[in-house]
């Protein structure tokens, strides 16, 4: 592993200009991260000692617990959990810088292997610590309520023993248990090679080359043409790489094929409804539902939309067609600040004051620029730091949705942080 290239301090937030970085209408001023509040930069001598402090923390951590947990006291299980989680916290923050950094940016060579080295000297130092979950799961019934009933600051963890024992059926040796925690790099290389052709991507409509978000904007263009354009153009650009998307789905399908066999997980769906923290019956019965609800509302939906749209069938590119009564509006990044915080402060005026320091602390990254990871998403971070949201913001009415739905997110996480970095995380069934 080659060192990172040379430090240079991150300044602090700043802005740009949309019509220029994102190619679009003139929406502002945007809002980029300052990740100051996580490390300083790439090379910040505290980073550095944050990752010696968790490699020796773990040798530290397995010597002192591996092999003896069933026969701890409550509170020396709780004083086990606590230190997990102190460590949980540093090693979050480590991992959040490399991964907002990476997400301004996937086509910079720089920060794409910082990102990677990161994530691979995590998996590195964390490998004492595969023993934990497994040895939770050999603990016996009654040794386990036995703390949980004696302790009430352990009892709050429970939660945590029920997600690690929901594992249990299908928990494999601990060398087996291993291997794949150290092949989880290899795994999430392939994400990676993923993220990176989608960002680096470019579409071509009317002599212009534009990424993956502007090209998907013209989707919910009110010009018929230009929806086809862009249609046209994402289909035509997406079957270039149709080669390196089916290698990189095949090889982690076949990944997941091996690992849920191994475990002998009944459906291919198992692992998700465990991670969701939701029963099968629960998902089944929302499938069935929905499609059973196709009929009455999306095919009447669609009905509908072709009739107000004044054509006799839908083609793909009308599927998000704004309606002939839409107004056309860009909303500029200010309004859409002003839309959101009043809607939070109609709801509760304590929901508007947690969600302003995302716009005036550097917590939103909201410009469409080059090499940026598409989508929209909030970031927890560490709890003690704060979350981070990233947007590709066009000034679209749906991107002022999704602003107010990611916002959503980060106050809910900023709320969950006082539970400790074991237990604020939920599961995507509750977080959606």
């Amino acid at each position: 592993m080659t060192m990172p290239r040379p430090f240079t301090p991150r300044p602090a937030a700043r802005n740009f200009d949309a019509k220029d970085a994102a190619g679009g209408p003139d929406l502002g001023a945007l809002p980029v991260w300052d990740l100051t509040d996580l490390y300083a930069g790439q090379e910040d001598p505290k980073l550095a000692a944050d990752l010696e402090s968790l490699a020796k923390d773990a040798s530290a951590f397995a010597t002192l617990y591996e092999g003896k947990l069933a026969l701890l006291t409550a509170g020396e299980m709780r004083s086990a959990l606590e230190r997990l989680e102190a460590r949980s916290r540093l090693e979050t923050r480590v991992m959040s810088f490399a991964d907002l950094l990476y997400a301004q940016n996937t086509s910079d060579a720089g920060r794409a292997k910082f990102y990677s080295d990161i994530q691979a000297k995590l998996t590195e130092v964390s490998t004492p610590l595969v023993f934990f979950d497994l040895e939770v799961n050999r603990v016996p019934d009654d040794v386990l309520e036995g703390w949980l009933s004696t302790d009430a600051e352990l009892a709050r963890y429970r939660p945590l023993f029920e997600r690690i024992r929901a594992m249990k059926p299908y928990q494999l040796s601990d060398e087996v248990e291993r291997l794949l925690h150290d092949q989880s790099v290899v795994r999430g290389a392939w994400v990676t090679l993923f993220d990176e052709a989608m960002a680096g991507m470019r579409f071509e409509v009317d002599g212009k080359a534009l990424a993956l978000e502007a090209a998907l904007n013209l989707l919910t263009d009110h010009a018929r043409p230009r929806r086809q354009a862009g249609a046209e153009a994402l289909a035509k650009g997406l079957a270039e790489k149709q080669q390196l998307f089916a290698r990189i789905t095949n090889t982690l399908a076949k990944d997941k094929e091996i690992t849920d066999r191994w475990r002998q997980m009944p459906t291919p769906q198992t692992g998700r409804h465990l991670a969701n923290q939701v029963e099968p019956e629960v998902v089944d019965a929302l499938r069935s539902a929905v499609v059973a609800a196709y009929p009455d509302l999306s095919h009447r939906y669609y009905a509908l939309k072709a009739k107000w749209l004044g054509l006799d069938m839908l083609e793909v590119w009308d599927r998000s067609a704004p309606l002939p009564t839409e107004a056309q509006k860009i909303v500029p990044w200010g309004e859409a600040e002003g839309i959101v915080l009043d809607a939070y402060g109609e709801f509760d005026p304590r929901m508007a004051e947690l969600g302003k320091p995302f716009f005036e602390r550097g917590w939103i990254d909201a410009g469409a620029t080059p090499g940026k990871a598409p989508g929209a998403f909030a970031h927890p971070t560490a709890t003690d730091v704060h979350p981070y949201l990233m947007l590709n913001y066009l000034g679209k009415p749906r991107d002022v949705m999704t602003l107010a739905h990611e916002l959503g997110h980060g106050v809910h996480q900023v709320l969950a942080a006082g539970q400790g970095e074991l237990l604020a995380r939920t599961p995507l069934t509750l977080a959606e």
